[in-house]
């Protein structure tokens, strides 16, 4: 059974994507029945003053926010979403941190970059510090809100988190289509072509390996109570990078769900490879467990 999200918080500078993101937390929030958090995190006022050298412009951006969030509240509302907004003072990432401390939500929801006035969800900077040190999953959202998501790439490495990471996914619809998929590389396989392996002894050391992975992929589907979804899942050989978003675009994804990382105490810290890659690079939305 899918845990149902029960909160969740989305951060919006009233770009284009940031506004696909709020969309995209909506109509999760209205298909879950969770409460909905919009923040819009207001650069401090002096450094506005500064900005554009007094006058009355950080007054009437702050009405313009303000309105722009009653906007949304109502947008909410109409679907029957129980919606609070919060119009915050100082560098976005720690105001999004700061409600997500107060509200301990299920998911938080970021637009992949920013074009507005005020940019501060680009992802080298506000986002990739929300992915990295956030509590719970995050919702990249990369392309204009056009639909309920209808098929999701579940990325796992049969690591402890893969039966959470599956779970997410099936939260982010009531229709999705799920593919597990598990993209490798075989140990060793780098220096056997480095010392000029014969390309048969290669190809028999890449067979055997995928082998061992579509053992571990049932394995771990059956461990997760998901062996249903093993007839179509993939063991796909290649760097995980380049290997996810061709699957991707190869079975029409519109979203990719992949483990923020391995469980390691480094991995807490530190957002790995393959997400941040992902988050910049995906054809569709990211989920990053």
């Amino acid at each position: 059974m899918v845990t149902k999200i029960q909160r969740i918080v989305v951060a919006t500078d009233f770009s284009d994507l940031a506004s696909a993101a709020v969309r995209r937390a909506t109509e999760l929030a209205a298909l879950h029945g969770a409460s909905l958090d919009i923040v819009h995190a207001f650069p401090v006022l002096l450094q506005l003053d500064a900005a554009f050298a007094g006058g009355d412009w950080p007054a009437r951006l702050q009405q313009d926010a303000e309105h722009r969030l009653q906007q949304l509240r109502s947008d909410a509302a109409a679907l029957g979403v129980n919606c609070a907004t919060h119009l915050m003072h100082g560098s976005a990432h720690r105001m999004v941190g700061e409600v997500v401390e107060r509200v301990r939500p299920d998911l938080i929801v970021i637009g992949a970059h920013a074009r507005g006035l005020v940019q501060q969800f680009f992802l080298g900077g506000t986002a990739a510090r929300i992915l990295a040190s956030a509590p719970c999953p995050v919702l990249v959202v990369r392309y204009a809100f056009a639909d309920s998501y209808r098929r999701a790439l579940a990325a796992i490495d049969f690591g402890p988190r893969s039966p959470a990471l599956l779970d997410a996914a099936m939260r982010m619809g009531s229709q999705v289509s799920l593919t597990v998929a598990h993209a490798f590389l075989a140990p060793m396989e780098a220096r056997m072509r480095m010392h000029g392996s014969h390309e048969a002894e290669l190809r028999r050391h890449i067979d055997d390996a995928a082998a061992t992975a579509q053992r571990a992929m049932a394995v771990c589907l059956e461990w997760a109570g998901r062996s249903s979804l093993l007839p179509s899942a993939r063991v796909v050989h290649g760097d995980p990078n380049p290997a996810l978003p061709d699957l991707a675009r190869e079975i029409d994804a519109d979203l990719i769900v992949v483990g923020r990382h391995s469980g390691s105490r480094m991995g807490e810290a530190i957002l790995g490879s393959v997400p941040r890659f992902l988050a910049y690079n995906a054809p569709c939305d990211v989920l990053v467990v």
